[in-house]
């Protein structure tokens, strides 16, 4: 078990929430208007070992799920964030259709639309500023998305609207910058990094509950910095060199590559994200599809119109995607990460940034001209 190098005895986001131990023992989730922010004291770098369930000592259905999987326990909750940056250089069209599209489908698929259970954040002008997308919100949505829970919960997290990069100070990532997610305020108060998203929403779950996440913004390809990357034309995962492992099931669907944009598009007379508008056309046209076939399927929708950016699917537990079906609440992996944590095994070096903006796509304004994000807004 190694120590964190940067901080001692700290406490994340996540762990100043009490979490249930058991369906026995339900904490109840608390309403959006109610729940109090932690402060944010950064990612976590060391290691320590837990229980694992191994799939080895386990059954296999008829789907490639493990026999030990938690049961759905018939609570949901979700934080879903459209930002449009209406009156700025850098203004969006889609974002909050988006927003407002996949709560019309998880409504579809079981989850409440209450304070307890679904949060909406977007930059509306008719929008209460308790409901603004703004950092100090998005922080607090995201600490309120796993406060009380179960083994058994599950939880989604939607974000659309700008992406950016900026530079990694501890030599973790492959590419030597950490993704980021562009608030409403960024300019005042910065953008969120991926190792924040990660430490808050990702790193303290339980064993037991599920995160599926649709990140639909610039550079999201990592955006919950999860260590498992399904490669589809070899048709296997890998493993990142310094994996940021974790005991919840977390699945990620996203709209690029680390290294690409993703566009911002009209379809059916509605301007929206290319990656969410295909996200939510895949589950509506071919329901019960394997994981594997909806991301084929995410693939083929944006290569007809045109898109170059590529969806990637990242996870947290390694599963069969052949076999296992698409469900937003069923088939919950336990976990089999025997250690949880960053793990650093080779520093990493800044790599030099190529890169190219098409008409149609999301400003990676971060990365162009030597421009600082929020002097293009």
């Amino acid at each position: 078990q190694s120590q964190d190098p940067y901080h001692s005895e700290q406490q994340y986001p996540g762990q100043s929430q009490q979490f249930s131990t058991s369906a026995g023992q339900l904490i109840p989730f608390q309403s959006w208007q109610t729940f109090q922010k932690q402060p944010y004291n950064g990612p976590p770098q060391g290691t320590r070992v837990v229980n694992t369930n191994s799939s080895t000592s386990h059954g296999r259905d008829a789907y490639g799920q493990d026999t030990s999987m938690a049961q759905f326990s018939g609570r949901c909750k979700a934080l879903l964030v459209g930002i449009n940056y209406t009156g700025s250089r850098g203004a969006l069209r889609g974002c909050i259709n988006d927003a407002v599209n996949m709560k019309k489908l998880l409504l579809e698929n079981g989850f409440k639309d209450d304070p307890q259970h679904m949060v909406t954040l977007i930059d509306e002008s008719t929008q209460r500023a308790t409901d603004s997308p703004t950092k100090s919100n998005i922080q607090k949505g995201l600490q309120w998305l796993v406060q009380g829970v179960s083994p058994g919960d599950v939880l989604f997290f939607h974000f659309s609207g700008h992406g950016s990069q900026e530079k990694d100070p501890h030599g973790l990532e492959e590419d030597g910058y950490n993704e980021t997610i562009v608030p409403l305020d960024h300019a005042k108060t910065g953008q969120i990094s991926d190792d924040e998203i990660w430490t808050t929403i990702v790193y303290p779950l339980p064993s037991g509950v599920k995160l599926m996440s649709v990140m639909d913004s610039c550079h999201s390809g990592t955006g919950l910095d999860l260590p498992f990357d399904y490669n589809s034309k070899k048709d296997k995962w890998a493993e990142d060199e310094n994996p940021a492992h974790s005991q919840g099931d977390v699945i990620q669907f996203s709209g690029c590559q680390d290294d690409q944009t993703s566009a911002d598009v009209v379809s059916d007379n509605q301007a929206g994200g290319a990656m969410t508008s295909a996200f939510i056309h895949a589950i509506r046209s071919r329901p019960n599809s394997t994981y594997a076939q909806m991301l084929t399927t995410l693939h083929s929708n944006l290569k007809s119109r045109r898109f170059t950016q590529k969806p990637q699917l990242t996870t947290s537990q390694k599963f069969d995607v052949n076999r296992k079906r698409f469900s937003f609440t069923e088939g919950i992996e336990p976990n089999r990460n025997s250690e949880i944590g960053r793990k650093l095994n080779r520093k990493k070096k800044k790599k030099k940034k190529k890169h190219k903006v098409k008409k149609g796509e999301l400003l990676a304004a971060g990365l162009l001209g030597g421009f600082a994000f929020d002097a293009l807004f």
